[in-house]
């Protein structure tokens, strides 16, 4: 889009916004914030905060860098975490992460074995990150840390889509570990429990595209423990009823939705 179209879309759409919402909205949360979901994302721009389904405004303090990492954004995450005390951090991640792709490469490039651990990549294997700046490699490289762990695993995935998916859901349990190192006493207490997901738009856990799957719980990865533990925090709801259809529905979505891409 040219720029000055980009410029106009900007006064524009933020004027109809400012119309269509009401001045209460804005003078009840004028001096302070309350959100309750920290939420670690990446900068991608296909990753929004709409795809949580909900009116976000002082509801999720939303934190982005390249790759979702925890270590970027300590000061942030800690200010979400213990001064604003949210009870929830969702380490988000995603299919098609290019910070992962660019990790992945790293990672390919520098080992025949790992080469010959990752064929489906090719086309990965030739792209040229040549012109990247020193600033954007420095901030993705970090991630060769988490993809390492994850590439001896591809051979049994045997899917480009998939493997890729794969490794972003390793990254988010690496990002979730580092959650852990720093604020495990907080999960512990019960006053934080810390959520890995990944938002899948390329449909590489099933053909329903657009839906956040649950991959990881308090460092739990486990499929049929990260259900069970999903289940015991939906009980928590108070005066929580069992055989209504809510309840029924809410199990119906963790059997499809807290899962994970196994290797």
């Amino acid at each position: 889009m040219e720029v000055g179209n980009i410029f106009r879309h900007l006064l524009v759409h933020n004027e109809a916004f400012v119309k269509k919402t009401d001045e209460t909205k804005f003078l009840a949360y004028a001096t302070h914030q309350n959100p309750y979901i920290t939420l670690l994302t990446c900068a991608d721009s296909r990753v929004q905060g709409e795809i949580l389904g909900i009116d976000i405004f002082n509801k999720v303090f939303i934190i982005r860098n390249a790759g979702n990492q925890v270590a970027i954004n300590r000061g942030s995450i800690e200010y979400s975490i213990l001064v604003l005390n949210t009870p929830v951090m969702l380490v988000l991640g995603h299919t098609d992460c290019g910070a992962v792709k660019f990790a992945t490469h790293a990672c390919i490039t520098q080992s025949e074995e790992i080469v010959n651990l990752a064929k489906s990549f090719d086309k990965l294997i030739k792209t040229d990150y040549s012109k990247i700046s020193h600033e954007v490699k420095s901030e993705m490289l970090p991630l060769t840390i988490p993809i390492e762990r994850g590439i001896p695993q591809l051979e049994k995935i045997r899917n480009e889509k998939k493997e890729l998916a794969y490794l972003s859901q390793i990254n988010v349990d690496y990002q979730v570990e580092k959650a852990l190192k720093y604020y495990g006493n907080r999960v512990k207490e019960n006053k934080l429990t810390i959520i890995g997901g990944i938002y899948d738009f390329v449909g590489a856990y099933s053909k329903e595209l657009g839906r956040i799957l649950i991959t990881n719980i308090n460092g739990v990865f486990n499929t049929g423990e990260l259900q069970e533990m999903a289940r015991k925090i939906i009980k928590r709801i108070p005066s929580y009823n069992e055989s209504s259809e809510g309840y029924k529905l809410v199990c119906q979505l963790i059997e499809e939705k807290v899962t994970r891409i196994e290797s």
